[in-house]
Parts: C-alpha cells; structure tokens; sequence
C-alpha cells in the first residue's frame, strides 16, 4: 500500500476516534450511577426497626430531587409529611437520613418526585425514553427484596422485550380487577416490558443506558402488575418500567 494512502487512512482513523464520544463499558456506568440511588422509606421513632424501606429512588435536577414510585410513599403522604425521609451514601460510604417532601405525584402513572433535606448529591440525567427500542439492553440499580439482602444498590441487565400498552383489554368482565379499571378511566400508556426480574424493593429505582447512565424508565413492581396481570393466578417474572418522558414531565410540572 503506498505510503501516501497509509497516511490517509491512519488520519481518518484518528479523526474518527476523536470526533466519537468515549463509551463507558456497564461496569463504569454503574459505579456513575450507584452514588445518586437512594433508599426511600419513613423513621418512626416508635417503630421497630425505626428506618422502614419501602422502595428505591433516584436523584435528579439540581441533586436534591428524588424519583420514585407514588406507591412507594405511605397510603396517607402529604407535603409536609414528617415520617418520610431518604438514605444517601456519603463520602464515605456511609447511608444518612434526610427529611423529604412530597413536591408533586402522578398516580395515574406511579410516579412521585420528593425534595430531600441538606446537600444536593450527584442527580442523574433524565434520557429520551422515544429512543427506546425493542431488543435494547438497559439496566436497572436498586434494593431487591428490602433489606433483606441489606442496603446495598444491585444491579442487573434488562432487554427491553416489548414496549407494549400499561393495560391490556380484560377477556372478560369477571377479570377486571379494581386496579385496572380505573388505569383504562385514566387513560392507558406505553410501557417497557423487561425481560428481568425485578422484586419490591426495586420499584422506583432508574432503568438506564448501559453506556451513558441517562435514566429511561422507572422501574415499576404494583402498578402495572396489576393491571395486566390481574387474570393470573401467580405472579410471572416479568418486570416493566415507566417511560422517563413521564418523569420529565412531573418534574416539569412541579416547577
């Protein structure tokens, strides 16, 4: 090859590796992401154990907004509701409590977005759930199964196996279950079916891009089980997630 041609191609090669962004590989992604996951639960003094969790968040906008499942918060929240508060990991690793607030919630689609007290931590940026296509490979951080496993983030690999409707038309009328009438009264919406398992303790925890570490979805474990799979006499494995065009606008509502 003359060495003419050599020096074309080696020149294009390097403009390339300059002009394409660096992508992270999962590994690095999660230890981006790990820091802005947050436990979500409510501190009784009277309670034993005092701390209860109750699902996963996630930091979003200026570090000190918290997004999680409208499931996850007590049956009776309120705005200025004294017994719930989030764990963020220090520094140092350690978990420490904060107050939060309810800013805003969107119970139609299981959503709520709380202010923590102190310190804004590393918030995560919210992605374009409308670049989400089937067979993509996402992942998912949170607390599987409470505290059971102890309070520390896991992650797991979700392939999108379909993006599919929230409620799925009952057979027939004996199978509609409470839930899922007032979901089709409020108006269904796309989901993300995964092919994962998720358990209770992951809903409200960030689906995200493996390689950048954009939120997509929120992972979600009452809601829509409940509404499409209402006709089943066991729970299947099969997990979903609520679209982060969703949380976006709660966020923006909530301004």
């Amino acid at each position: 090859m003359p060495d003419s041609i050599r020096r074309a191609l080696c020149g294009t090669a390097l403009l390339l590796m300059v002009a394409s962004p660096a992508r992270a590989d999962l590994a690095d992604t999660v230890a981006k992401v790990k820091p802005s996951v947050v436990l979500v639960g409510t501190y009784l003094a009277t309670d034993s154990p005092r701390f209860r969790l109750r699902g996963t968040g996630f930091l979003v906008g200026q570090g000190n907004e918290v997004v999680t499942n409208a499931h996850v918060l007590p049956a009776e929240a309120t705005a200025n509701d004294p017994a719930l508060v989030v764990q963020v990991r220090t520094a140092t690793g350690q978990w420490q409590m904060r107050e939060a607030t309810l800013l805003a919630r969107d119970n139609p689609r299981d959503l709520a977005l709380l202010r923590m007290a102190g310190q804004p931590g590393p918030a995560l940026a919210v992605g374009d759930s409308a670049t989400v296509r089937e067979g993509q490979e996402l992942a998912f951080t949170g607390f599987p199964i409470g505290g059971v496993l102890g309070f520390s983030p896991v992650t797991h690999r979700a392939l999108v196996a379909s993006i599919t409707e929230a409620v799925l038309p009952s057979p027939s009328a004996d199978r509609l279950q409470p839930q899922a009438i007032r979901s089709l009264r409020d108006g269904s919406f796309t989901i993300f079916q995964l092919d994962a398992t998720a358990y209770p303790g992951n809903s409200g925890g960030p689906l995200f891009h493996p390689q950048t570490g954009e939120v997509m979805g929120v992972i979600n474990m009452v809601l829509v089980k409940g509404t499409r799979e209402a006709a089943l006499s066991a729970p299947s494995g099969i997990s979903y997630a609520i679209p982060s065009v969703h949380v976006k606008k709660l966020m923006e509502r909530a301004k």
